[in-house]
Formats: structure tokens, sequence, C-alpha cells
């Protein structure tokens, strides 16, 4: 999941899938440590921002490959 074509581990994938863990536990954490009821307004948006910042991350790191020249991803 966190690989690319030639497997290179892609940052902006770490970032998207470690985010996405804390995202889970600490929803998790606040429904049955804390015995709050579950309010998926908040998760939903946080979710929504997780999912915008790692594409973000996903095309700009397209978008400068491309400037390089570097369709595929292996430039070695």
């Amino acid at each position: 999941m966190i690989d690319s074509n030639d497997r290179e581990v892609e940052a902006h994938l770490v970032l998207l899938a470690l985010g996405a863990v804390t995202l889970l536990g600490l929803s998790i954490y606040h429904v049955v440590i804390l015995h709050n009821p579950f309010d998926p307004d908040p998760f939903g948006r946080g979710l929504g921002y997780l999912f915008t910042g790692g594409g973000a991350a996903a095309w700009g790191q397209g978008m400068q490959r491309k400037a390089q020249g570097d369709s595929n991803g292996s430039d070695q």
C-alpha cells in the first residue's frame, strides 16, 4: 500500500496511513475510554481532511515527477 511501482516507499502514503490509524485510534479512545457518544460529523470531517491532504501530496509528487521528466518514478 505504501510502495510505488519500483519498491520505493512513498512518504505521503506513509503519512496518510499513519494519519488514518491515528484518526481511528483517537475515535475509538473517545468512545470507548471516555464514554462519549460517537459523533460522525467531526469524524467525517477529519477523514475528509486526511484524504484531501493525501490526495494533494500525491498530486504534488506527480507534478514534481512530471517536471523532472520521470514519468514512472525510476530515475536510476
